[in-house]
């Protein structure tokens, strides 16, 4: 039951993605989308290939801090296939489940993989609270964008920073209230049941992203660099689109958008913030293209950053669902012949 929900899920974000860009445009919107030059097309593909290798190289840069070995073709499927449950899923909720997943089937333990999940998350973050200020400072010295908008945009970015500032310098209280006689721990009784099993696990989480965090400096730049590129390169298919429809739109702005915009389609349950993050795209764009253009550019940006990921990310489950059943067969044989 869950399974056809989850596949119900999907298509409608697929639909609805399709849909808006053609209602916005009419007919004319697809045959646009598909006029370009053949080096358009090629020029879009080549950054989204470039963000799925970054987003791929910061997963190996943390599986290998941990001590854990995966070949590079492994590694970028397994990158894929979450990126396809991050997609896939409301809220992109799979995404932190698949990634736990795969790292447990390279021979991972749960708390390494928890840890890498979380230090994803953590990098993500730390992105995103740089650039959203640093955008918003950018659209200032610009006279397409009110001020009022841009204010809200740094007032937002900031507040998110100082908010990840407080919870880390906070996490000791937070983790003493967790446990504590007050917290959730001792007032639910399905968790006080389990106290000692998830006091273990927390302290093994923190025990080996402290691991992760005792990198060397240029370990941390690496991975940082490797996270602002995969966002930059995500981002940066929107804007490359409507510079390819000669629509003049500030790549800040295109950052700052998706950035908000995306986030606060999660929410709406839809997959991908099918429908909601199309909506909002071509209501926030429209003083800066015709509907024409915004209506080609997002039908263009559903293929390539949707699309095209939940295509890959399926052949990467099946190749990595098919490398381990062949795998089975021929441990089972070692197995016969040290037991022959």
């Amino acid at each position: 039951m869950m399974r056809r929900a989850g596949t119900l899920l999907i298509f409608v974000a697929l639909v609805v993605a399709l849909v808006v860009p053609v209602w916005l445009g009419g007919r004319r919107a697809v045959f646009t989308s598909f006029d370009l030059p053949v080096h358009a097309y090629l020029y879009l593909l080549a950054l989204v290939l470039f963000g799925w290798a970054m987003r791929a190289v910061k997963q190996w840069l943390l599986i290998e801090r941990l001590g854990l070995a995966v070949g590079a073709w492994r590694n970028l499927a397994i990158s894929l296939a979450i990126d396809f449950a991050f997609l896939a899923t409301p809220g992109g909720v799979g995404g932190y489940a698949a990634g736990i997943y795969y790292v447990r089937a390279i021979g991972g333990s749960y708390a390494q993989a928890a840890a890498i999940s979380a230090a994803d998350q953590v990098l993500d973050l730390m992105f995103f609270a740089i650039a959203m200020p640093v955008a918003a400072l950018c659209l200032s010295q610009s006279t397409q964008l009110s001020p009022l908008l841009a204010h809200g945009a740094a007032f937002g970015g900031i507040g998110a920073l100082a908010l990840l500032v407080v919870l880390v310098l906070a996490r000791r209280p937070l983790g003493a209230w967790f446990f504590g006689r007050h917290g959730p721990i001792e007032r639910i009784g399905f968790l006080r049941r389990r106290r000692d099993a998830l006091r273990g696990f927390v302290n093994n989480v923190l025990a080996q992203t402290q691991i992760l965090m005792q990198g060397p400096p240029a370990y941390f730049a690496l991975a940082f660099a490797t996270t602002a590129m995969q966002w930059l390169a995500r981002y940066g298919v929107l804007w490359l689109i409507l510079a390819l429809l000669d629509a003049q739109v500030p790549f800040s702005l295109a950052l700052l958008l998706q950035g908000v915009v995306l986030h606060v389609a999660q929410w709406t349950g839809v997959p991908a913030g099918g429908g909601g993050a199309d909506l909002g795209l071509a209501v926030t764009l429209a003083p800066f293209a015709s509907t024409a253009a915004i209506a080609s550019a997002l039908l263009l940006w559903r293929i390539a950053t949707l699309y095209l990921s939940l295509i890959a990310g399926m052949i990467s489950i099946a190749a990595l669902r098919w490398r381990r059943h062949s795998a089975q067969p021929f441990l089972t044989r070692i197995g016969a012949d040290e037991h022959g």
